[in-house]
């Protein structure tokens, strides 16, 4: 563990959560400036984010949606119809939802690593590499000419292949094609997602490959992340601390250094002089579940407060529940109720809040319901 340089300012828990509230694009403009005020196109928001972890489809949507200005389900969607953003294995052998450019930076520092973790269990699944060729072979001749198939479609095709797909080997063989960079997750159909051709659907790659890959990422984490320090970074991209060492000091030399606790935590300039104001402070907003304001950094402490943890992760199973936040930190979760047609969104709070504080969680629930209205 680091410690911060003398000089750095002192701050605390509190200030950290709502400085990373401003640095995800979570405040209003008028509180912390057009360069940290949301953006209008989902397609640049998850740029800004440079990855939003995306293991459940609907939320991912929806963490894109409540970082951008009046974002729309059917606006996502769209961005995923033009190709601008993706869904894919990335890090940590997780689906995220990145911008098209990126894919293939994430996919060639993640794929080695990821597919050594699975390997275990794609020997206990039967998987060699001949039936990965066959896959391969069925995808690429089904999938060419820019056509889409869900993954029920892709399975089908498989097991006319004679390669079965039960107990979970589909889902290995596509993540397998996947980190291979045959296979991407681009337009919705429904509340199913079309697998397109990687070589069809995405950029050319842009040459950025190890350190100089990590530096890029390492940028942007903090850019959009910080204030956060080595291990957050190294946490959040999967890879071994010494792997990022120095790419991540590289990229913080450009960010400002603050005291947390001992930690040395780096954050934009421009979210760092934030802290002498209240910026974010009253700020309330309705996450989904696996939001990257809880999964985006090492330690859940700052985002949820000990006493709640077992209601925001219950069992500490690694499933994130959606909560509702006031200054970056949980004050509670929320469900999906009413009716498919008319979804309304119910708190469950921890504690009574204040009226203003009150307010603000019925204006956050109303605005993930325009979400999923638009």
């Amino acid at each position: 563990m680091r410690t911060a340089a003398p000089n750095a300012p002192k701050v605390t828990t509190t200030a950290v959560a709502r400085l990373r509230l401003a640095a995800q694009g979570l405040v209003p403009a008028g509180s912390v400036g057009e360069s940290l005020g949301q953006l209008d196109d989902p397609a640049d928001v998850v740029r800004r984010m440079t990855a939003l972890q995306s293991q459940d489809l609907s939320s991912g949507l929806l963490a894109v949606g409540v970082r951008a200005r009046a974002g729309t389900a059917s606006g996502v969607a769209a961005a995923l119809a033009s190709g601008a953003v993706v869904r894919t294995w990335t890090m940590r052998g997780t689906l995220f939802l990145v911008a098209a450019e990126d894919a293939r930076v994430f996919v060639r520092l993640a794929a080695d690593r990821v597919m050594r973790s699975a390997s275990s269990r794609h020997r206990g699944l039967g998987i060699a590499e001949e039936d990965v060729a066959v896959v391969r072979k069925v995808a690429e001749s089904r999938l060419a000419g820019d056509i889409g198939m869900t993954r029920a479609e892709l399975f089908e095709a498989f097991e006319a292949a004679g390669q079965p797909t039960a107990a979970q080997r589909g889902i290995h063989l596509l993540s397998i094609l996947s980190h291979r960079m045959v296979l991407v997750q681009g337009p919705l159909r429904g509340r199913q997602q079309e697998f397109r051709l990687a070589d069809e659907w995405l950029p050319r790659a842009d040459g950025l490959s190890g350190d100089d890959a990590v530096e890029h990422l390492a940028r942007r984490y903090l850019a959009a992340h910080g204030p956060a320090d080595e291990r957050d970074f190294a946490w959040w991209l999967g890879q071994p601390l010494g792997v990022v060492r120095g790419p991540f000091a590289a990229a913080a030399a450009d960010c400002t250094a603050l005291d947390f606790d001992g930690r040395v935590l780096f954050c934009a300039p421009e979210v760092a002089a934030l802290l002498d104001t209240r910026a974010g402070a009253r700020t309330v907003v309705a996450l989904p579940g696996f939001d990257e304001l809880l999964l985006g950094y090492r330690e859940r402490a700052v985002a949820v407060p000990d006493v709640y943890v077992q209601r925001v992760i219950p069992g500490i199973n690694g499933v994130f529940k959606a909560t509702v936040t006031v200054g970056g930190r949980a004050v509670g979760t929320w469900v999906k109720g009413g009716t498919p047609a008319a979804p309304r969104v119910v708190p469950e709070l921890f504690e009574e809040l204040g009226p203003a504080a009150a307010a603000g969680v019925t204006r956050a629930a109303a605005r993930i319901e325009e979400f999923w209205a638009g």
